[in-house]
């Protein structure tokens, strides 16, 4: 049985070692996942409970130190193998994107060329602005000594945007130079 995208990225949580919903928010908070996952606190619940029924995943109770009962949850052979899968197919073929601003792109021919020109150019400086909050957020995880594989997840989006700003350029050199 497939797992979807958000169950992967908590599977992939839970390859890293048994942990307790609590600690699976932190981690989705710390980490910035809510940016590329669906994963909010009672989707975590949910996804873990179906998870369970599935033997993907196993809880245990543990006694607090504040003497309470609360579930902890380890990934299962079935669960890594699941989960191995789903990364298999994420990777066998690049996904679509839709960007919404494709619909903004598409229908500037209702405004004058500078006015194109002025939107496309507060377009490229959002994407600056964007592009050096991730160079902020690269000096900080590598200054909490970040493995490889996060630090690569939370740069690819400055290459996407660096890409978009080649784009943005070429753009607005078509609108200025019919």
């Amino acid at each position: 049985m497939s797992v979807t995208s958000a169950e992967a990225a908590l599977l992939g949580l839970l390859s890293e070692g048994a942990k307790h919903p609590y600690h699976i928010e932190k981690d989705v908070q710390y980490r910035d996942m809510r940016f590329w996952t669906e994963l909010s606190m009672s989707a975590i619940y949910k996804a873990l409970t179906k998870l369970e029924f599935m033997n993907f995943v196993e809880s245990t109770t543990e006694i607090s130190e504040e003497n309470r009962a609360r579930k902890v949850y380890q990934l299962t052979p079935d669960g890594m193998l699941a989960f191995k899968e789903k990364l298999t197919e994420l990777l066998k073929e690049p996904e679509h994107l839709r960007w919404q601003a494709d619909i903004a792109f598409y229908n500037l021919a209702v405004f004058t060329p500078e006015e194109q020109v002025n939107l496309l150019s507060a377009y490229k400086e959002a994407i600056l602005k964007s592009i050096q909050s991730y160079r902020e957020l690269e000096a900080f995880m590598q200054e909490g000594e970040c493995s490889k594989y996060h630090l690569s997840v939370s740069l690819r989006p400055i290459y996407l945007m660096e890409g978009e700003l080649k784009w943005v350029d070429d753009f607005i050199g078509q609108i200025k130079n019919p």
